[in-house]
């Protein structure tokens, strides 16, 4: 399995566009204008999200992924002109010094790229170097020596930023055993697109459900639903454009797809959830328990259909589930991920075998989620 079907320029576009939450206007006018082309509908709720129907009866299936990135908005201008900020999603501090940013400027320039700026070790003491240094001691540096230098490019407080990378992909040569335990198993090759971006997390989501949305389109697959492909907003600061936008559906059944924590980097080899090794089908999070039942059937259509998958369990953080599962009278949800290196950080890392995978789960599992079997996961 390659990642042949899938429009990587579109997931080129997705992943350069700026958008950190609050401010997803550039990534969702492309999102609306490739979506339009497939859909029966668009709606839009009053957060920026932008919804696509496919379908005109049955049970209500919502494919959510967010179209807010993490970033920062600056604070304040100090004299000397170097800029104070804030993050918008959740940064570690360590992963900020020396890295480049884009700013979009309130007036002038289209945009102006900074630096988080540091000090030399040259004039750190001993002890200085040993410390961590804080967001809330970081500054953007962006060449310029006064306030009035600063406004003279546009820059004005409030006004937003996201990490300076640009989107990438790389082959490797990927050797690997179906079962890692039997010594005697067979070792595969497969030859794997890696990619790398800024903003995976969760430009990956919304690419997945366009990608759903195309297929069903052009391939004319019927399904016995209505389908909402959505891309929401601010999910990195409190789930909120998931929030409005099921409120304005009601959804039966839902399902967030995002990245997940690869469980293959030094320090985090505890999660079972691996990249390259297939569709991460989350047994839970810290946001929401997935309806038992539900999750079952989705791995049994993986099973079936001898589609890569693999479990996938997090305890901490959460995504657009944990606000769809509790919307109306509820709705049974799932958290289908992509395993991604190094994600919250200037540069996130995956392998578009995963990508492809969840793409064809869904296909799967949308021809299959009738109303007779979606009332079955909540039958007592």
């Amino acid at each position: 399995m390659t990642s042949k079907g899938l429009d990587l320029g579109l997931l080129e576009d997705l992943c350069n566009a700026f958008g950190p939450s609050g401010h997803e206007h550039e990534a969702q006018k492309i999102v609306r204008d490739y979506g339009k082309k497939y859909a029966d509908e668009v709606l839009y709720d009053r957060m920026g999200s932008v919804v696509f129907r496919k379908g005109d009866k049955g049970p209500k299936i919502m494919l959510a992924g967010h179209a807010d990135e993490i970033g920062f908005v600056i604070t304040k201008i100090e004299k000397n002109g170097f800029l104070r900020f804030h993050q918008l999603g959740g940064w570690w501090d360590q992963t900020l010094l020396t890295q480049e940013v884009v700013i979009k400027p309130s007036k002038g320039a289209d945009k102006v790229i900074g630096i988080i700026g540091a000090p030399p070790p040259h004039v750190l003491t001993p002890e200085a170097r040993k410390k961590v240094v804080t967001k809330d001691k970081m500054f953007i540096d962006i060449g310029c020596s006064s306030v009035k230098e600063v406004e003279e490019l546009g820059v004005r407080v409030g006004d937003p930023a996201v990490p300076n990378a640009e989107f990438r992909t790389m082959q490797r040569t990927r050797r690997e055993k179906k079962d890692e335990e039997d010594k005697d198993a067979k070792e595969e090759v497969r030859e794997a697109t890696i990619a790398v971006a800024k903003a995976f997390d969760d430009r990956i989501g919304v690419f997945i459900a366009l990608e759903v949305l195309r297929r069903l389109s052009e391939d004319g697959i019927s399904h016995p639903n209505i389908v909402y492909a959505v891309s929401t907003t601010q999910e990195e600061v409190g789930l909120r454009g998931a929030r409005t936008s099921a409120q304005m559906l009601l959804p039966d059944i839902g399902f967030a797809l995002d990245v997940d924590v690869s469980g293959d980097v030094p320090g985090v080899e505890e999660l079972p959830q691996k990249m390259g090794k297939g569709v991460a089908i989350s047994a839970g999070d810290g946001s929401m328990i997935p309806n038992p039942r539900f999750r079952e059937f989705v791995l049994d259509i993986a099973e079936e259909k001898g589609i890569a998958h693999q479990p996938a369990f997090l305890k901490g953080g959460g995504t657009d589930a944990g606000i769809i599962h509790i919307t109306g009278m509820g709705a049974p949800s799932l958290f289908i991920g992509v395993p991604a290196r190094h994600i919250h950080s200037h540069h996130g890392m995956l392998d578009l075998h995963d990508v492809e995978n969840a793409v064809q789960l869904l296909v799967e599992v949308i021809q299959k989620l009738d109303e007779k079997t979606v009332k079955s996961f909540t039958d007592l």
